[in-house]
């Protein structure tokens, strides 16, 4: 019987405001029953992989939550294209306007200005063209006083400011549409408003959550997941290299802090160690390009000791492919021409290192390529003059270090596209062995509709079996049993048949009736999944048949 739907049985990680990640900015009702916070998550990208790709239009990335003060349920949330930079309540109307936006780094300041309601829970961007809002605040319940960016570095000769005040007055904000407020050319010049202080927006919430009894802490980006055999769950996000659920409770039995980010974990064959990966200071960044070491820590998974022997820091920032019998690699991810070789060291199961491999230039965009049970260590390689170009899955024979090429990533000769990698599986079932990854094909005007994918490609020769088609970028895969478990960033999760590839499970995943974004995801047991998210949850779910 195909699967009917997946439900979320419990959520670890949770807690109140979790859904707004880093608050920015925090405003109070003027009766005080609801906060409404503009917060950050981390973008979705890390110094091994990028997960960001959505065909547009999109909403964004940074979160906006409305909760009740009573018992901190969310009521509302949404996501912008720009990060929140105030935020007033109407002081009669069930309305909140929001500040967005943000220096593009060359030439425009970019953002919108929204307007919520909390009735229907309906948003119309109020400006018809991009543009920051630096302050809004409500003069009375006509007149809505506002402070925006110049448009453009030109405009500051111009006027003499990069900040122009406007006043709006009118008697139908309950009536707003789209683009109905067309700033004036020759707006009052003033000086820059204070910025959004996250100091004070985290303050309040802290001091909100204990008068309420509930500890508020943030958490992010768990971009790591696994399920052990005895039903415990591993995870690695912000701040935590590693840490352990219990299966049969759900509550946290250890965790290995980390300055930074978690960013992979790879199990033992028998379960009695993981190897954590984390980013190392400085503090991890939004954005994952960087040259700085990674960590890599051994951890007992009775327990979650970590000896100082087995604590390692890279030479360089690293990411870690694996295969089924416990030998693993170390591939050096830095983009720039002094990584030119691109070395991989290869290490035996007891973590001893046997010897190094050129593999070509790595970035995060093209070569992430991160694929369970495989019997070979697999990676992506381009040309030796543009490692982007042309990429071959290759195979690395340990403890020798000999590269073999296996077939080209790209499937199709005659489209000849070029493609990105992303995460998979190996499975041997009826059909023979294979591999199912997933990748999006690249396009200069971002990625488009259908340019995603998932394809199960038979092992070693590569052609493709079948192709699932997908219009936002897959973020991460698993495979057992003859079903393999797809999430994408634009919050869905697909389940597949892993013969033919026919769909047996299309489903949003959401927390209390909010849209989740999942980086993460593992097979526990038979009809059993977890999923990490971006905002720091973990989802423990069945899918039911």
């Amino acid at each position: 019987m195909s699967p009917a739907e997946l439900r979320v049985d419990r959520v670890l990680g949770d807690g109140p405001f979790r859904e707004i990640g880093e608050p920015r900015v925090a405003a109070v009702s003027p009766d005080g029953r609801l906060i409404a916070v503009g917060g950050a998550l981390a973008h979705p990208q890390w110094h091994g992989q990028d997960v960001s790709a959505r065909s547009r239009p999109h909403p964004g990335w940074y979160p906006v939550g409305v909760y009740r003060t009573d018992d901190l349920s969310c009521r509302y949330h949404l996501t912008s294209r720009w990060r929140s930079n105030t935020i007033a309540f109407h002081p009669a109307l069930p309305l909140v306007a929001i500040g967005t936006g943000s220096y593009d780094g060359g030439w425009a300041y970019e953002g919108e200005l929204l307007l919520l309601d909390l009735d229907s829970g309906s948003v119309v961007s109020l400006l018809p063209h991009s543009r920051e809002v630096r302050r809004v605040t409500w003069r009375d319940a006509r007149t809505l006083d506002l402070v925006l960016a110049i448009p453009c570095d030109e405009d500051e000769k111009r006027f003499g400011a990069r900040s122009l005040a406007w006043a709006v007055t009118r008697d139908d904000w309950a009536s707003a549409t789209d683009g109905m407020l067309r700033p004036p050319f020759g707006a009052d010049p003033v000086p820059d408003p204070p910025r959004a202080d996250p100091a004070a927006a985290a303050a309040h919430l802290g001091r909100l959550g204990r008068e309420r009894g509930r500890t508020w802490s943030p958490r992010r980006t768990v971009w790591a997941v696994r399920g052990l055999s005895d039903g415990r769950i591993l995870a690695a996000l912000e701040g935590i290299g590693l840490e352990c659920w219990s299966g049969a409770s759900g509550e946290p039995l250890w965790r290995v802090p980390a300055e930074g980010a978690g960013c992979q974990i790879t199990v033992s064959p028998d379960e009695r160690w993981a190897l954590a990966l984390t980013q190392t200071p400085p503090r991890f960044q939004d954005r994952g390009w960087t040259t700085d070491p990674s960590m890599l820590r051994r951890v007992d998974l009775a327990r979650g000791d970590v000896r100082a022997t087995e604590t390692e820091t890279a030479a360089t920032p690293v990411v870690v492919t694996a295969r089924a019998d416990g030998w693993w690699a170390l591939r050096d991810t830095r983009h720039d021409s002094r990584a030119a070789s691109g070395e991989a060291l290869l290490h035996a199961p007891d973590g001893r290192p046997t010897n190094t491999v050129r593999l070509g230039r790595y970035d995060l965009i093209n070569h992430f390529f991160d694929i369970r049970y495989a019997p070979e260590l697999l990676f992506l390689q381009g040309r030796e003059d543009k490692p982007w170009r042309d990429k071959w899955v290759v195979a690395v024979d340990a403890p020798e270090g000999r590269v073999r090429r296996l077939f080209p990533l790209e499937w199709d000769a005659a489209r000849g596209g070029h493609l990105y990698g992303g995460a998979g599986a190996y499975l041997d079932d009826a059909s023979g062995p294979a591999l199912v990854h997933t990748g999006v094909v690249h396009d200069g005007a971002g990625l488009l509709p259908g340019n995603a994918f998932v394809v199960r490609r038979a092992y070693p020769g590569g052609a493709a079996q079948w192709v699932f088609i997908a219009d936002h970028q897959a973020t991460a895969l698993d495979a057992a049993d003859g079903i393999v478990y797809v999430v994408f960033n634009s919050g869905e999760l697909v389940v597949l048949d892993a013969r033919d590839g026919a769909v047996r499970l299309r489903q949003e995943l959401r927390v209390n009736g909010h849209r989740v974004v999942p980086l993460s995801l593992s097979r526990v047991a038979a009809g059993r999944l977890v999923i990490g998210t971006l905002d720091g949850r973990i989802l423990d779910c069945t899918v039911l048949t």
